[in-house]
């Protein structure tokens, strides 16, 4: 089989396990397979102005084929290899092409309106689709171009800690997938109004730990303190209840930072944009540390990371006094307590950009008048730091609680 020259248009193939493979280079508008019988499809696309190599076809499908040995239910998202970028976020190339189980395919398909899922958004309809209903993907995995199925030689035991405030249907799907390993606890902070489905979810999910906070609203970082001081493993990992995990996010990272003695680690996002209908990678620095030394930048996506419970107690715990931008406030003050803050070469978390979150709301939007404002004396504060002209305990970058008086219930 060779490879495809065109890439302007979504390329189909159709192929079943150990026989020979349909080759549709066609546009996904004139798609005609829905009465095929294949084991899998895959579908490639790149945009035109996009710089990247052709794959070679057969070695991407054995690499597809690997994961569904392991797991018959992944939807693979894949996108070009690319370096990372040396200081802040990167937002790169659109993302389009993806493979899956072909039965599983139709069906997702077939409960979008057919006057539009045969669109150059099909990637970001499907992906919304089983954000909303996930019946049938048990995991989730993005993978770069060319690639390999990597063995993971160790896990740590872990804590994911999740604040939820907003539409409960999110956080049944976060639950739906995220992977149960080892002795990995999951805890949950219901940051508003106690409802029927919720209760719901805790009988559906009654392994994982469920705690309530009144009055509320508290903020997210008032939770993860709290569940923090409530958890024990040694690892913990931060999740937004409105996002995406992918099924390997856990055990990669923890192996990472266990092989490279690292102490914050994040990842590359996928970003699920509700406003431009769009599919977006976006990349961040390896070595974050080395980025901060050169400058307070954006260098990691604080709901990807993970971090050593050692870590975060010396780095005096996420401030309280707002319900938003502390994440930031907190990688900053971490660069003058830890050694080794990284984030793996790899996408692990899918990340829904949408009206109604605190990165959106006009109030609390990233550009808005009070994230500039302290985004500004953050950052003159971390250069005054690190010149040794200003204490970290004397800054605006040091810990500060909450006055709110609030009780935390576990349900």
């Amino acid at each position: 089989m060779g490879s495809i020259a065109n890439y302007g248009y979504y390329n189909v193939i159709l192929w079943k396990k150990n026989n020979r493979s349909r080759y549709c280079p066609k546009n996904i508008l004139s798609l005609e397979f829905d009465a095929e019988d294949y084991d899998y499809l895959l579908f490639l696309k790149f945009d035109n102005d996009q710089s990247y190599s052709i794959p070679n076809i057969d070695n991407l499908i054995a690499s597809i084929e690997l994961i569904y040995d392991q797991n018959q239910t992944s939807f693979v998202v894949l996108t070009s290899r690319k370096d990372p970028p040396l200081y802040t976020a990167s937002e790169d190339e659109l993302v389009y092409s993806f493979s899956c189980k072909f039965q599983y395919f139709k069906k997702l398909v077939g409960s979008l309106n057919k006057t539009t899922h045969l669109s150059t958004d099909l990637l970001f309809l499907l992906l919304d689709q089983m954000s909303k209903d996930n019946l049938d993907y048990k995991e989730i995995l993005i993978r770069q171009i060319p690639f390999e199925v990597n063995s993971v030689t160790s896990i740590s035991d872990y804590d994911v800690i999740i604040p939820h405030r907003g539409d409960n249907q999110y956080l049944r799907n976060v639950l739906s997938f995220l992977p149960r390993t080892g002795e990995a606890e999951i805890y949950i902070g219901i940051d508003q109004e106690l409802t029927e489905d919720l209760f719901q979810l805790k009988n559906d999910y009654a392994d994982v730990s469920f705690y309530n906070f009144t009055p509320n609203p508290v903020g997210p970082y008032v939770i993860r303190n709290r569940l923090i001081d409530l958890s024990d493993n040694k690892l913990i990992f931060f999740q937004d209840s409105d996002d995406m995990p992918c099924s390997d996010r856990f055990e990669r990272i923890s192996d990472y930072m266990r092989n490279h003695d690292c102490q914050l680690c994040g990842s590359h996002e996928l970003r699920l944009d509700y406003y431009n209908r769009t599919v977006q990678s976006v990349r961040f620095p390896l070595d974050v540390t080395s980025a901060l030394k050169s400058g307070p930048w954006h260098s990691l996506l604080h709901p990807t990371s993970a971090i050593t419970r050692k870590a975060f107690y010396e780095c005096g715990r996420l401030s309280e006094e707002r319900i938003f931008g502390n994440d930031t406030k907190f990688l900053l003050n971490s660069f003058f307590t830890l050694k080794s803050i990284k984030n793996i070469n790899e996408f692990l978390y899918i990340r829904k950009r949408h009206p109604g979150s605190l990165t959106t709301s006009p109030e609390t939007m990233i550009g808005s008048t009070i994230r500039k404002k302290l985004g500004y004396t953050w950052s003159y504060d971390f250069e005054l730091i690190k010149n040794g002209a200003l204490k970290l305990e004397n800054s605006s970058l040091k810990y500060e609680g909450s006055n709110m008086v609030f009780e935390v219930k576990k349900l």
